[in-house]
């Protein structure tokens, strides 16, 4: 999923996974050295679903766009760690939403016009117009001339929203392929089923802990029995998991709330009380005493570095 000239070429022989922070990074010094405002976006929308391998040879194959979105939400961690992309249909909304867990990687606007631009490619694919859309929202603010995405999409996309998502008519979830379909459905799934089972047999326990605080935080509370519950396991059975591998729950929740709770006071304009019932606390007073220890500064002074964070986070 490079852009720019690592991606032409014959193909070579597969290479060691990149760490999401380098893959991020990559993607916005492509996008800053462009003149061109829609190259991530156009990237992702040209992309083909063979490029990403086996979850786009299980995507591939569905007959109607909501099968299709449904597969990639689930199979997206095959393709990307620490992120999340889901499907839910509000009303007659469908809303599509795509997150990076780890609000240390930032910023990370190319990534999300590459990801939304894939969305959209595999729209096209089901013949969704534009002017199916009814919203276009991103994490980021706007950085360059709104009018260029706007004229593309015929929609002037949100920019500083809690995530970033695409919603369109819930209708459209049932349009079919354009083309007749290619490949064995069921054999791709099976396969994209094994390659999830086989990362979920790899990924530290830890780690999945970490990354589903992070994915359920904005939701409320998170507490040790919900998270046994997600992983599939008792709670006995995650806290000896998470003791051999030395990496007690109360850790790792501390360390979620300290970056998702950072990223909230410098990217958002929320109130403290607000944040601090976001991230579990009982009150907004040990929610200061906490961020006070972490940082050395209150909430209101972490706010007022905003400018600064990349040299606060730590």
């Amino acid at each position: 999923m490079l852009i720019g000239s690592e991606a032409d070429g014959a193909p070579a022989a597969p290479a060691p996974a990149m760490p999401l922070q380098t893959f991020v990074n990559h993607l916005e010094q492509e996008r800053a050295a462009s003149s061109d405002g829609l190259r991530s976006w156009r990237s992702g929308e040209a992309m083909e679903l063979s490029a990403i391998g086996i979850l786009g040879d299980a995507v591939a194959p569905r007959r109607t766009l909501g099968e299709a979105l449904r597969i990639f939400a689930r199979g997206f961690p095959v393709l990307q760690s620490n992120s999340r992309v889901s499907l839910e249909v509000i009303g007659d909304e469908a809303h599509v939403c795509y997150r990076v867990l780890d609000p240390r990687i930032w910023p990370r606007r190319a990534d999300t016009e590459l990801t939304l631009g894939l969305i959209r490619g595999i729209c096209d694919r089901y013949a969704v117009p534009n002017g199916a859309i009814q919203d276009l929202c991103f994490e980021h603010q706007p950085d360059r001339d709104l009018r260029v995405l706007a004229r593309h999409l015929g929609r002037t996309p949100r920019f500083g929203q809690d995530e970033n998502r695409i919603v369109f008519s819930a209708r459209v979830l049932g349009n079919t392929l354009c083309a007749e379909p290619g490949g064995d459905a069921m054999a791709s799934s099976k396969r994209l089923d094994g390659a999830l089972i086989e990362l979920r047999r790899q990924t530290p326990v830890a780690q999945r802990v970490h990354e589903l605080i992070l994915s359920r935080m904005d939701r409320g509370m998170v507490n040790q029995s919900h998270v046994a519950a997600e992983l599939g396991m008792s709670e006995r059975s995650l806290r000896r998991a998470l003791a051999a591998e030395g990496q007690p729950f109360h850790e790792i929740l501390e360390e979620c709330r300290r970056i998702h709770g950072f990223a909230l006071l410098v990217r958002s304009d929320r109130l403290f009380g607000e944040i601090a019932l976001l991230l579990g606390y009982s009150d907004q007073t040990a929610f200061s005493r906490a961020f006070s220890r972490w940082y050395g500064a209150s909430p209101r002074e972490l706010r007022k570095m905003g400018a600064e964070e990349v040299s606060v986070i730590r």
